[in-house]
């Protein structure tokens, strides 16, 4: 990838709570192209929205980036100043975050707060008609009556959209959107992703769509990145990693897909989680698991543009290569 947007590089994340360190991301590393729409998936509690947070430096106080970079058109973001990310958040790098209601304030119409980023970010366009604009490439058929309302007086559909028309109001080189259908009703749902997308696609703006549901990634996304116990274990192309995924973890979120069982059958279930271990943190939970797991494995070349952190990748290569030197 020549001159990514975005590269996060080696970033390691840390909380500390009553005088313990604990990691919450490990050795993360990925990179996002001008344009690119891709997904990071993985079990609620994996780190996804954690990492997403990083990207914009809107971490909880109670965590901080240990080591690695995050580098925005070849800045540190890591090294930026409050102030740097205050100007850049909205601008260049927006957010659609999961719950709208939350997202919005309660307190203030919806029009005063679209005007407002607007203002802030400083377009030099008229912040109201711009603002009653953008509510209308969401497709909402009112938009004076929206930009009139308050926020609960929407549905959560709606306050999505307002949500995307926001994050969409400065014309961002990339949005961060962290579940961004996930308090929605199925039909919903798919309505506002098809607008995050079409709109992403008309402006060119790269999106990092983040979601438990590896259904919508598989739809949505052409890069496709998969988060275990705060690392990426598997990355590629989206066709080429959940059509032959090269990570057991992988493969178990997909055989947990009801469209996989027939019918009447049980559903398959991950197990749950056990205690931090040395060695790969999935191998407690891996039927495939063998004595070398308990090394931890490098986030290895499984083709030209896929890679996978597992051992059985490599004892398959070297197995190959035995049969051939033999």
């Amino acid at each position: 990838m020549t001159n990514p947007l975005l590269v996060i590089d080696s970033l390691h994340v840390a909380a500390r709570r009553d005088g313990a360190r604990r990691e919450l991301l490990r050795d993360v590393s990925l990179d996002i192209a001008a344009g690119e729409i891709a997904g990071l998936v993985g079990e609620s509690g994996s780190g996804k929205s954690m990492l997403g947070s990083a990207i914009g430096g809107l971490l909880p106080r109670a965590c901080a980036p240990t080591s690695g970079r995050v580098l925005w058109r070849g800045r540190d973001l890591l090294q930026a100043a409050e102030v740097e990310l205050a100007a850049l958040r909205g601008a260049q790098i927006a957010y659609v975050f999961q719950e709208p209601m939350t997202a919005l304030n309660p307190t203030l119409r919806l029009g005063r707060q679209l005007t407002d980023v607007i203002r802030r970010h400083g377009t030099g366009a008229d912040a109201t008609a711009t603002a009653l604009k953008l509510l209308a490439d969401v497709r909402i058929e009112d938009p004076q009556q929206v930009f009139d309302a308050w926020p609960h007086q929407l549905s959560g559909g709606m306050r999505q959209r307002v949500l995307i028309a926001m994050a969409f109001s400065c014309r961002p080189a990339l949005i961060v959107a962290d579940e961004p259908t996930t308090a929605l009703d199925v039909t919903v749902q798919a309505q506002v992703l098809t607008l995050l997308l079409a709109l992403a696609r008309e402006h060119g703006t790269a999106v990092l769509l983040i979601s438990h549901d590896i259904s919508v990634i598989r739809r949505a996304c052409e890069t496709v990145h998969v988060m275990y116990a705060g690392r990426i274990v598997e990355r590629g192309p989206t066709a080429a990693v959940l059509g032959a995924p090269r990570h057991p973890y992988t493969r178990a979120l997909l055989d947990c897909l009801p469209g996989r069982a027939q019918p009447k059958a049980r559903l398959t279930a991950l197990p749950p989680a056990g205690a931090a271990m040395p060695g790969c943190a999935f191998r407690a939970r891996c039927p495939a698991a063998f004595e070398r797991c308990e090394q931890e494995p490098p986030l290895g070349a499984t083709s030209a543009t896929g890679a996978a952190a597992c051992w059985l990748n490599h004892r398959s290569e070297s197995a190959s290569h035995e049969g051939t030197t033999e």
